[in-house]
Parts: C-alpha cells; sequence; structure tokens
C-alpha cells in the first residue's frame, strides 16, 4: 500500500509490533481498572476519573502515531524533520500524557515490589532523571546513533524504547501519580527543573540550525529521495527549528502554566490569611 506524498509514492508499512503494544497497553488499563480499582479504591470515587482516561488513550494515541503512523515511513526513510517530530511526540506528548492517566492505586499497584520501588524512587529522583533523560537525548542524536536507527529497525525501536522510558522517569518528578512512590517537587523547584531540562536540548538544535546545508550533520540522509523537492539541508535546518522552537514553546508553555498556577494559589491564601480573625491579644497584667 502507498500513498502519494510530496509528489512521490511513499510505501505505508503497518507498524504490527507497536499497534499490538497500543493495543496491549489500552487491555491492559482497563483489566486494572475492571478488576483492581473497586478493590482498592473502595467507596470513596471511582477508580479512575473520566479526565484518566483520556489522558491515557491520548497518549497511547500519540505513541502510535509517533511510532505507528505513516510518520514513522518518512521518518526511516526520508524527512529527518520526520523524525525530530517523533522524539518530541515520544518525550514531550506521550511520557506526560501516560502519567497524567495513571492513578495514584495503579501505580501503586504496578510498584508493589519493594525493589522495584527503590529503584524508581532512585531513578526517578530529579538530579538522575533529569540527567539520564538529557543523556539519552543527546545520544540518539550522535550522528553514528542516527545512522544506526535508519538501517536497522530493531536498533531504532530499542531507541525508541530507551527514550520514552527516560522521558517517563524525567516527569515522575513534576507529574508522579503517587506521593508514596515518587515524591513530586514543590512549585518552586518545579519551575527550576523545566527549565534545566530546556537547556541541553538546544546543543543538537544548534547544529542542525547553524550547520553548513552543504555538509548536514546527518549525511544518511542525503542518500534518501526527496520530498517536495526539499534539499537534505533545509530538511536539517527544519529539523532544528522543529527541536528548538516546538520543544521550547511545549516546556516554556508548561513552565509559564505552572508559575500561574503557583502565583494564584499563592494569592488565595493570602488573601485567606487576611481574611481570618486573628486572636485577640492577652490584655497586659497589671
Amino acid at each position: 500500500m502507498t500513498m502519494s506524498i510530496g509528489g512521490q509514492q511513499v510505501p505505508l508499512q503497518l507498524q504490527v509490533d507497536v499497534l499490538l503494544l497500543c493495543i496491549g497497553l489500552l487491555f491492559g488499563y482497563a483489566v486494572l481498572v475492571r478488576r483492581y480499582g473497586p478493590v482498592l479504591v473502595g467507596g470513596d470515587g471511582p477508580a479512575v476519573t473520566r479526565r484518566q482516561a483520556t489522558w491515557f488513550v491520548l497518549g497511547v494515541t500519540a505513541l502510535w502515531i509517533a511510532s505507528g503512523s505513516p510518520l514513522h515511513t518518512l521518518a526511516d526513510g526520508y524527512l529527518f524533520s520526520a523524525h525530530m517530530v517523533q522524539h518530541l511526540l515520544q518525550a514531550f506528548v506521550v511520557a506526560p500524557l501516560l502519567l497524567l492517566g495513571i492513578p495514584g492505586w495503579m501505580f501503586e499497584l504496578l510498584t508493589a515490589n519493594a525493589t522495584v520501588r527503590r529503584t524508581l524512587r532512585v531513578l526517578g529522583g530529579a538530579l538522575v532523571a533529569g540527567l539520564s533523560f538529557n543523556l539519552v537525548l543527546m545520544l540518539i542524536h550522535w550522528p553514528g546513533v542516527v545512522r544506526g536507527m535508519v538501517e536497522s529497525g530493531v536498533f531504532h525501536g530499542a531507541m525508541h524504547v530507551l527514550l520514552v522510558g527516560t522521558s517517563l522517569l524525567m516527569w515522575l518528578p513534576l507529574l508522579s501519580p503517587s506521593e508514596a512512590v515518587v515524591h513530586r517537587l514543590n512549585p518552586l523547584p518545579r519551575l527550576g527543573y523545566l527549565f534545566a531540562m530546556t537547556i541541553l536540548p538546544t546543543v543538537p538544535a544548534s547544529f542542525l540550525t547553524f550547520g553548513d546545508p552543504a555538509s548536514p550533520v546527518y549525511p544518511v540522509y542525503a542518500q534518501f529521495p526527496r520530498l517536495w523537492d526539499l534539499p537534505v539541508g533545509e530538511d536539517m535546518l527544519i529539523a532544528g527549528l522543529i527541536m528548538k522552537v516546538g520543544g521550547g514553546f511545549l516546556l516554556w508553555g508548561i513552565i509559564a502554566t505552572m508559575f500561574f498556577r503557583w502565583a494564584a494559589a499563592q494569592e488565595r491564601a493570602d488573601r485567606a490569611e487576611r481574611r481570618t480573625p486573628r486572636p485577640p491579644e492577652p490584655a497586659p497584667s497589671t
């Protein structure tokens, strides 16, 4: 099966492994909600809210778009800019949506093993999680690694699993479903943590944006058919802008949202304190 893209017939490949993974995630989620949710939650409310279920379904959908849709075909054999969109979806869309969709009781059930929980507390700590994510993000943009991902489907899949896994760890200090497993950062440290996550991704983005169009950073993409007659140098430039502007826009949007929510909460707390009557001071003793 083919699709006409950019004036060329692009073969569409069904990524069966990704499709089965997405179906398995949705099926497992439903089973856990039906089987364990009523028992662990009891009469304290629904096992999962409609919002949580929506977040999880959106996260799985984003995972399929990134790794199983025609975007994967474009990223593998045509455009590095499509490759970059894949990475942004996996790191900054799939991971946070999945965490937002997991209720606390489910997260505690999945991490009930003491060894798993201790390991996750270490790996999900802000310092370790942030460093791990940024090191992996730099690794998968190394020219030799990019070539390996293009030439080997197994290696490509392994790198995507590594990226999604470290992305989940990176988001844990911000969106941990259960404080009993991994503590969330307080509001102000959250802002500093997210700001730090915006720094290292600009390094490969800068190489792509300011690189020489005649000598592309990833020469393996020069051998592929050019869609829309887009030169490989311009493709690299677009990829750099996607990473720098697109990724930065997502993270800075989250930073701004968190800041204004924190400021609004502080304002409400100050107003409540001002409205609370103070106890009368004791009369001076005579």
